[in-house]
C-alpha cells in the first residue's frame, strides 16, 4: 500500500467518523487507551483553532489530565509497556532549564539533560532527558557527575535524514548520590585498589625470574606506595580537620564552664 492510498483512506475515515478518528490518532501517537479521557481531549482540541492534531500541547493536556487522576493508563500493546525505562547513572554535562508557555500563558519549566548509564556488558549508553513542569523540580538542581535514579518515557523519533533520535520524558527522579559524595566515594575505591595491587607485586617480587626483573618491580611498588600515602595524607588531613573543629569546641565549652556564675542573690545593704 503506498503513501497515496494510506492518504486517501485516512481522509475517508476523517470524513466518515472525525470524532473517533482524532482520538484514535491521539491514542496511537501519545499512548492513551483510556476512552474517557480521549474524549476531554478531543473536546479541548475542538475547542482551540490553533491546536492541529499532533500538537505538542496535547503532551501538557495529557499530563494534566494524569496528574489529576483523570486517565487510566490502560496496556494497549506490549511495546507501550517496553517504552517506559529505569535509569540510573550519573549526569552528563549541565542541565539546561529553559521557560515556556502553555496554550493559556501559563510559564511551566523544562529541564533538558543528559545521562550516563552501562549496558549489561558494561558499555555506556547515553540518555538525552526532558523534564516538564512540576517533574523538573528535581532534575533541574542536578549537577554534573550526579549519581541519579530517573523513570520515564522512552520516545524515538525519525529525522528527514532518516535518523533515529531518542528522548526520555521524565516521570521521576532521585539523586541517589551528588558530585561530592562520589568524590569520596571514589577516593576510598582507589585506594583499596592500590593496596591491592601493592600485595600483588609484592607476591610478583618474591617470585622474580631476574634481577632486573626484580629492579623493575620494585620500582612499581615504589610508585604506588607514593600515590598511596598521597592519597593517605589526604584524607588524614580531613580528619585533623575534623579532630581540630572539635577539639576548639571542646575547648571552648571547657572554658565557659571554668568561668564564675554570676549570683543570682542580690547583695545585701549593710546595716547602719
Amino acid at each position: 500500500m503506498d503513501y497515496k492510498t494510506i492518504r486517501d483512506r485516512i481522509e475517508d475515515m476523517a470524513k466518515d467518523n472525525h470524532k473517533d478518528f482524532v482520538k484514535a490518532v491521539i491514542s496511537m501517537e501519545k499512548g492513551i487507551n483510556d476512552e474517557s479521557a480521549l474524549d476531554k481531549l478531543y473536546d479541548v482540541y475542538m475547542a482551540n483553532d490553533t491546536i492541529n492534531l499532533l500538537h505538542e500541547d496535547f503532551d501538557y493536556m495529557i499530563e494534566d489530565l494524569r496528574e489529576q487522576g483523570q486517565i487510566k493508563d490502560l496496556p494497549y500493546v506490549q511495546q507501550e509497556k517496553d517504552d517506559l525505562v529505569n535509569i540510573v547513572g550519573n549526569v552528563v554535562g549541565n542541565v539546561d532549564v529553559i521557560e515556556r508557555e502553555n496554550k493559556n500563558g501559563e510559564g511551566f519549566k523544562v529541564a533538558n539533560f543528559s545521562v550516563v548509564s552501562k549496558d549489561d556488558e558494561g558499555n555506556k549508553v547515553y540518555h538525552n532527558c526532558s523534564a516538564y513542569g512540576e517533574k523538573s523540580d528535581v532534575p533541574k538542581d542536578f549537577k554534573q557527575g550526579d549519581f541519579v535514579k530517573l523513570f520515564g518515557q522512552l520516545r524515538t523519533s525519525i529525522d528527514d535524514n532518516g535518523k533515529e533520535h531518542s528522548n526520555v520524558r521524565i516521570l521521576s527522579s532521585k539523586l541517589l548520590k551528588a558530585k561530592e559524595q562520589m568524590k569520596g566515594q571514589d577516593k576510598s575505591q582507589e585506594i583499596a585498589k592500590l593496596k591491592s595491587k601493592i600485595e600483588e607485586r609484592e607476591k610478583d617480587l618474591f617470585y622474580a625470574d631476574s634481577w632486573e626483573q626484580a629492579g623493575q618491580i620494585r620500582a612499581d611498588i615504589e610508585k604506588m606506595k607514593a600515590k598511596l600515602n598521597t592519597l593517605l595524607n589526604s584524607e588524614k588531613g580531613k580528619e585533623n580537620d575534623k579532630k581540630s573543629i572539635l577539639g576548639a569546641i571542646k575547648e571552648y565549652q571547657a572554658e565557659d564552664k571554668q568561668k564564675p556564675k554570676e549570683s543570682k542573690e542580690k547583695p545585701k545593704e549593710t546595716e547602719r
